[in-house]
């Protein structure tokens, strides 16, 4: 991780509000949207002039609370609450298909649920809980939704973006942290290896990854379609929820001295989703798209990337099917 000077200074200098941007009309999906940083990002949108909100929550309750809260502080009505668990496939399918038959048009979609994991737990699907959450379950989503931001092009030429937050993390990626098979996602998956500290810059990297290869297969003409990922910063958020109490105690000091607020956070995300063709592809953070960290740019990660981005593919194709999706 980015050393505590820089974090302390990161905090004291936020990206700036992207009070300018216009979302006028705009048809907008957030997933993790019921608190936090996805509840941020979608109250800044409705505040941007968004037509329609749908809030992509694991709580019907806390999404109807963030409906509310999001009406009475905005001039956004149109906000539609629909549950998603990304723990299984089977709800991520239930809650795609809602979105392909409800929503007429999406020219928005904003990723940002996610979960950091302090122990080795298995999904219902069976595989590592942040490895199904974080890059399983939301590549599923993406591929699942993404015929409908493709309509939205040909509907009124409005270029779609999609945005999946990810971390700083994979700029600082150690070599020494990579299979040397080329196995992310099987490494991900072997309890025998778990090690916290491994498993979430490694589980930032497959999912970068993902946005990576997918961004080259669907954004080979830039007026197709925006495809990248963001940083927000360290923020105080709920994201170490799953921790055990002792440790978040002792990180909370650290949290609140080096940790940017949750809306400050979500200004990262709400304008990594205006950027336009140059972003595909890359990472958004502390408004600027930095030149890829030494790994990134290493011949390693340019074979572990599609390595890995057909990894995802051959366990999505055994639950649905993708057939003209890629």
């Amino acid at each position: 991780m980015s050393s505590m000077k820089e974090q302390f200074w990161a905090a004291r200098h936020p990206p700036k509000n992207p009070s300018h941007l216009s979302f006028n009309n705009k048809v907008i999906l957030v997933s993790g949207a019921n608190d936090g940083l996805g509840f941020q990002a979608a109250l800044k949108y409705a505040q941007l002039g968004a037509s329609t909100l749908i809030l992509g929550v694991r709580s019907k309750e806390k999404g109807e609370a963030a409906k509310v809260s999001i009406i009475q502080q905005t001039q956004c009505s149109n906000i539609t609450v629909m549950t998603v668990d990304l723990s299984t496939f089977a709800s991520v399918k239930d809650f795609a298909r809602r979105v392909n038959e409800e929503v007429p048009q999406l020219h928005v979609v904003l990723l940002c649920a996610g979960i950091m994991t302090s122990k080795y737990e298995k999904s219902p699907d069976g595989f590592e809980m942040a490895l199904q959450v974080n890059v399983l379950s939301t590549a599923l989503m993406v591929l699942l939704l993404l015929p409908k931001l493709q309509k939205t092009v040909c509907c009124d030429g409005s270029i779609p973006h999609l945005c999946i937050v990810n971390s700083l993390a994979t700029q600082e990626i150690k070599p020494e942290l990579i299979p040397t098979d080329n196995m992310l996602i099987q490494r991900l998956n072997d309890a025998s290896k778990f090690d916290f500290y491994a498993h979430y810059y490694l589980v930032k990297l497959a999912a970068r990854f993902f946005v990576q290869e997918l961004a080259t297969q669907k954004c080979a003409d830039p007026d197709t379609m925006v495809i990248n990922c963001c940083c927000p910063g360290m923020c105080r958020t709920k994201l170490l929820r799953e921790f055990p109490l002792v440790l978040r105690l002792v990180m909370a000091p650290y949290r609140y001295v080096c940790g940017r607020s949750a809306e400050e956070g979500s200004r990262t995300l709400v304008s990594a989703t205006a950027l336009g063709s140059e972003s595909n592809g890359k990472l958004w953070l502390n408004d600027e798209l930095p030149p890829p960290g030494p790994f990134m740019a290493s011949q390693c990660a340019a074979d572990l990337s599609p390595a890995t981005f057909q990894e995802i593919l051959t366990i999505l194709r055994q639950h649905c099917d993708l057939e003209g999706m890629l």
